[in-house]
């Protein structure tokens, strides 16, 4: 399972992109040195006891001074061409607003950057050390933390994800999403739309954790089923078409067994029930159902990735409609 890793905060904190992860993202881990957990909030807090949906990781030394390298070279290059630059950060003139000390709103902690970083940002008037870490004009602290997080990710063999739509411009000119790991979540995020009833802001995190926790894998079997339409995502297919795709969640088991020319009627009552039953296609029983229906190794093969695929589909399915009915 590929990692997601969150940026530019502790948390998020747009409730609501919080709210949709937890009905469907497998999980992800936010940038939280160890010394600084104590910061997070109630809710967050909650979702890393209550559910697998949350982990904090704590940043390492050449982590940080990695990014802070890569940072340093990158704001050179926005000060040495302010107005050129200046518009990746909705700016028209980014060197006069990082030197702006009334612009100097966000802290990083002192776990996350290398000491010459800092000096760095005092010597060209853009930033201020503190008793935390680093004071800095928004901008540059959301380029110190993408790069923060490429580092985490590279070595994680993870993407980042973020809830700040605020610099868009900058993430896509640095391509620091990948385009596929983005249509994906968007698509995912417009199938719950959908289907939630509510108003997803109206509802309690503890509605939400209590729903996960019982549709946890229905929530890995619901990715599965994006992962393998991963491809036609952006490309013409919509989140309605994939909702609608389960209506007949038997159709490819049907198809195999018609395929290898076994009439439906000839299967043996004990084996539909097997495969009706939700719980039925463990190794041990989808022996069961293929040694019924008495197929070769060919027909084997394609009944048995059909069965295995239908109770994908079928979790998938179940898990649509208990959004459907969340509230």
């Amino acid at each position: 399972m590929k990692k997601f890793i969150y940026y530019p905060n502790l948390e998020p904190p747009n409730t609501e992109w919080l709210k949709f992860s937890i009905l469907y993202l497998e999980k992800f881990e936010s940038i939280v040195p160890y010394g600084r957990q104590h910061l997070i909030s109630d809710d967050y807090r909650r979702l890393s006891d209550e559910t697998d949906l949350v982990e904090m990781y704590s940043p390492e030394f050449l982590q940080g001074e990695r990014a802070s390298i890569k940072s340093i070279e990158e704001a050179e290059k926005f000060l040495q061409n302010p107005y050129g630059r200046g518009p990746l950060m909705n700016r028209i003139n980014i060197e006069r607003s990082w030197r702006n000390e009334r612009n100097w709103t966000y802290q990083i902690f002192s776990e996350k950057f290398s000491y010459q970083f800092g000096e760095f940002c005092e010597k060209e008037r853009i930033g201020r050390r503190n008793g935390e870490g680093l004071i800095l004009p928004k901008e540059l602290a959301f380029l110190f933390m993408t790069h923060l997080a490429q580092e985490i990710s590279y070595e994680r063999n993870g993407s980042i994800i973020t809830d700040n739509i605020e610099f868009d411009n900058y993430s896509n000119f640095s391509r620091v999403y990948n385009p596929g790991t983005r249509n994906r979540n968007k698509f995912m995020k417009g199938i719950i739309n959908l289907l939630v009833p509510a108003n997803i802001s109206d509802i309690g995190f503890d509605r939400l954790i209590e729903f996960r926790n019982q549709n946890r894998e229905r929530i890995t079997a619901f990715n599965s089923q994006i992962d393998l339409l991963e491809e036609s995502i952006g490309n013409g297919i919509t989140e309605r078409q994939f909702i609608n795709s389960f209506n007949d969640i038997y159709s490819d088991l049907t198809r195999e067994i018609v395929l290898m020319g076994i009439g439906l009627a000839s299967i043996p009552f004990s084996t539909y029930m097997l495969i009706n039953n939700p719980l039925a296609l463990s190794a041990e029983y989808s022996k069961e159902i293929l040694g019924a229906l008495g197929l070769g190794i060919g027909g084997t093969y394609a009944v048995k990735r059909a069965l295995f695929d239908t109770r994908e589909k079928r979790l998938c399915k179940k898990y649509l409609t208990n959004v459907e009915r969340l509230k």
